[in-house]
């Protein structure tokens, strides 16, 4: 149809692309392309039938001629004479048939002197009566021979203005129609039509070997018939033809189209202009109406049941209209709230920059975009005291609106717990228990916590299933740092989570991020990944604000028109450097040695957390797992010992402290309580070659840890039993 609404259409584009003139033209081209068909195989039915009427014909012929010859004695010797001079030809004397040389290897047959004259005059007499009376073009004999697939002419009777072959001329032969002849099964006519070009033009062959006995040949009759005659008789029969599917198609092709406008083209066009009313009142802001129900149309088929379910749809749609207007004004609202809780998450982040002009140690700069109006994702930083920086990198499972209200329930804990001081380790045990005990929809969330020193560039962190950080230390680009994965917070009670330590210089810079980053996806479902992010890390420059831009401009390169599928969330701090840095240095110590020592009650429930505090001290240290294992089982029995029996029948505190030694790498562990004056040393060791019946009760824990720890002391000092035990890290 044209480049035009249906309004715009003339009346003559209206009937031209109309659905009766598209039937009426199709029934045309359907009709004309089966009357085709049907003619070309009804010519080649009659060409086939007529072509086999004339074979069958010239076929007869050939076998009555045979049969009349066939037992003629002197006919079977002149076969014999004329094939043994043709087989005492050589071939350059063969080559010159049609000649008078070579026809002069043969006697003159037809000769009155010839003992055959008389009996080839009478066969080629015999053989134009033939061809007069089955009406077949011409009736001869002929020689098969099947060594050099030729045929040796015998008689063949002389046809006006057509030169006659002479006895012992030969031409060549289809191997496939001789080989036929040579496996003949006495009873097939054996017929091939040829096309001989010219005037000649089609001809067809019949054949029926003569019975006569010579290995060396095949005598056999022929008879040919013309099948130009057959083109004729089809060109009479197409012309008939087309002139009647002529006349045939078009008077279909009327009626039908006919029936076809009063049963399908009128009431489809009553529809579309019930159509356009509808449209028209519409857009003059009409309503009601009953411009499908009035149609009327009885057609009984699908049809009617169009012009019925648009009558439906019109009703409908006057209620949906109605719908409408309230879903919109709901919708309108909730867009409002939305926009409201995403202002209200913007403004829990830390979103002014820079946060800490005053601050010259280090530069930080954060973004969130969510993938929804409200996201999962948060980042926050915030001054834990004058010289502790706490910077937290999450990603809330889910998102939308759950995501976002869980989100913030877990950044006010997270900032609440971190001020109160202790490790990340700690805060994060602390924040996943407080969010499992009181979690219905079974949320959680990945969180990466470190806490900068400003003064000395040492971070200490804790990563609760989140993504690895990426660190650039020095003039080296960013890589990531591989650091080790607790569980996240918020999916099983009572988890632990280690600490470990970076270790920044002045222009080191430490770069966290959420999922959303490495999964960012373009339109044939590939993840910018890791490699990507690392490398448009190393493209940016040093400034912290600058490197996130960077990032995120890949990201979007990357991902083109694809829709974002998850949260983007970044934080970046460069640090700079302390000014005072040595006289602090005493404070710095102080403060090492309080996150070195932990205080607890000596319970036997607590021996899990303080194994737990002791390992994350050696995993800092990279402690070699078979040393890691022993130094738990001494922490098991010395703490288990004072929880027994310090302080029987009650309970108190006690302090294990970590302490690192140098030269050989070594940690030192200290048992510290303020109950009875107990020395484990002091006890003779167990006789461990006695077999446990005979051996007292008693001794052999410590004992154990005599074996297995490198050094053991013990003192009694100040109203406190003190407990040293130390364990090399290197062999």
């Amino acid at each position: 149809m044209p480049d035009k609404s249906i309004r715009e259409m003339s009346d003559f584009e209206r009937l031209h692309y109309s659905l009766a003139a598209r039937t009426f033209r199709s029934v045309i081209l359907g009709a004309i392309i089966l009357g085709l068909a049907s003619l070309f195989i009804g010519l080649g039915a009659y060409a086939y039938a007529v072509s086999n009427q004339y074979l069958k014909t010239a076929g007869s012929t050939a076998m009555g001629a045979s049969t009349l010859i066939g037992n003629d004695e002197l006919f079977k010797e002149f076969a014999h004479e004329v094939m043994d001079i043709y087989e005492s030809l050589n071939d350059d004397q063969r080559a010159l048939v049609g000649t008078s040389t070579y026809r002069g290897f043969f006697p003159d047959f037809r000769g009155s002197r010839s003992k055959y004259a008389e009996m080839v005059a009478g066969y080629e007499e015999l053989l134009r009566d033939f061809s007069i009376s089955e009406e077949v073009d011409d009736v001869y004999i002929g020689l098969l021979d099947p060594k050099t697939n030729t045929i040796v002419y015998l008689i063949d009777p002389p046809i006006p203005g057509s030169p006659s072959l002479m006895p012992g001329d030969w031409e060549e032969s289809d191997a496939e129609i001789v080989s036929r002849f040579a496996n003949w099964d006495g009873k097939e006519i054996i017929t091939d039509v040829y096309d001989y070009g010219g005037e000649v033009g089609w001809v067809g062959t019949a054949g029926y070997p003569m019975a006569i006995d010579d290995s060396r040949f095949i005598c056999t009759v022929f008879a040919d018939t013309s099948l130009n005659t057959v083109g004729a008789a089809l060109g009479r029969y197409a012309l008939i033809y087309g002139v009647t599917l002529f006349v045939v198609v078009n008077l279909t092709a009327v009626l039908f189209a006919r029936h076809m406008r009063k049963k399908l083209a009128d009431p489809i066009n009553a529809i579309a202009a019930a159509a356009e009313g509808y449209v028209a009142d519409k857009r003059a802001g009409v309503a009601g109406g009953d411009h499908f129900a009035s149609l009327n149309i009885d057609t009984g088929d699908e049809i009617e049941g169009l012009a019925l379910t648009m009558a439906d749809m019109e009703r409908d749609l006057a209620e949906y209209e109605d719908s409408l207007t309230a879903a919109t004004a709901e919708k309108e609202r909730i867009s409002t709230e939305l926009n409201l809780a995403t202002e209200i998450q913007g403004a829990m982040l830390p979103h002014i920059f820079p946060a800490y002009p005053e601050r010259s140690e280090f530069d930080i700069y954060a973004s969130m975009d969510p993938a929804k109006e409200v996201g999962g994702d948060f980042y926050d930083f915030f001054m834990v005291d004058e010289n502790h920086l706490a910077m937290v990198m999450a990603d809330v499972s889910g998102k939308g609106v759950p995501a976002a209200l869980f989100m913030m329930a877990a950044k006010i804990l997270i900032n609440d717990r971190t001020l109160m001081g202790g490790t990340p380790g700690e805060i994060l045990h602390f924040v996943n228990e407080r969010i499992f005990a009181d979690n219905p929809a079974g949320l959680f969330v990945t969180v990466w916590l470190g806490i900068l020193d400003v003064r000395t560039g040492k971070v200490i962190a804790a990563n609760a299933g989140h993504e690895f950080p990426a660190l650039r230390i020095g003039d080296e680009g960013f890589d990531l740092y591989k650091d080790k994965h607790g569980f996240v917070v918020g999916g099983l009670e009572d988890m632990f989570y280690s600490d470990y330590e970076l270790q920044l210089a002045p222009g080191d810079t430490l770069f966290v991020y959420t999922d959303g980053v490495a999964e960012a996806t373009d339109a044939n479902n590939e993840l910018f990944g890791t490699e990507r992010m690392i490398e448009a890390l190393n493209a940016a420059g040093r400034d912290p604000e600058h490197i996130l831009e960077t990032v995120r401009a890949k990201v979007d390169e990357f991902v083109g028109d694809a829709e974002q599928f998850d949260d983007l969330t970044m934080m970046c701090v460069r640090y700079n450097g302390y000014e005072g840095q040595n006289a602090d240095a005493n404070d710095m110590h102080e403060e090492e040695a309080a996150m070195n020592e932990l205080t607890i009650e000596a319970t036997v429930e607590n021996i899990e957390k303080v194994t737990a505090f002791v390992e994350s001290h050696l995993e800092a240290l990279d402690c070699p797992l078979k040393a890691q294992t022993q130094i738990a089982i001494a922490i098991d029995e010395l703490f288990g010992n004072i929880a027994h029996y310090a302080y029987k029948p009650v309970t108190g505190p006690a302090t294990v402290r970590v302490e690192v030694e140098e030269s050989p790498l070594s940690v030192v562990i200290t048992f510290i309580d303020n109950g009875k004056p107990y020395d484990p040393l002091a006890a003779d060791d167990p006789d461990v070659t006695l077999s446990a019946e005979e051996r007292e009760i008693g001794g052999l824990g410590v004992f154990l840890v005599k074996k297995t720890m490198d050094d053991i002391t013990y003192e009694y000092k100040d109203g406190q039993n003190i407990l040293k035990i130390k364990k090399a890290l290197e062999s």
